[in-house]
């Protein structure tokens, strides 16, 4: 998780034009994965859709697990 977040951090910086301020950028990565709204969303979605089928609910992980610093 950590590879592959310090990639596509990098990759956005190159893609985007937007200048982030300080304090823009998440230093941890479970900040950067709740700030992401688009994917919380489709999760809770997916989430719902699970329920609805009758397939139960999701296995959560500890939460430590995406308690990592971002060093980038």
């Amino acid at each position: 998780k950590h590879v592959f977040s310090a990639r596509w951090a990098r990759l956005y910086g190159k893609l985007s034009t937007r200048i982030p301020s300080h304090g823009d950028t998440p230093s941890m990565y479970c900040e950067a994965k709740r700030g992401a709204c688009t994917y919380q969303s489709v999760k809770q979605q997916l989430f719902k859709a699970f329920q609805k089928a009758g397939l139960g609910t999701w296995v959560r992980k500890p939460p430590e697990q995406d308690q990592f610093q971002l060093t980038l």
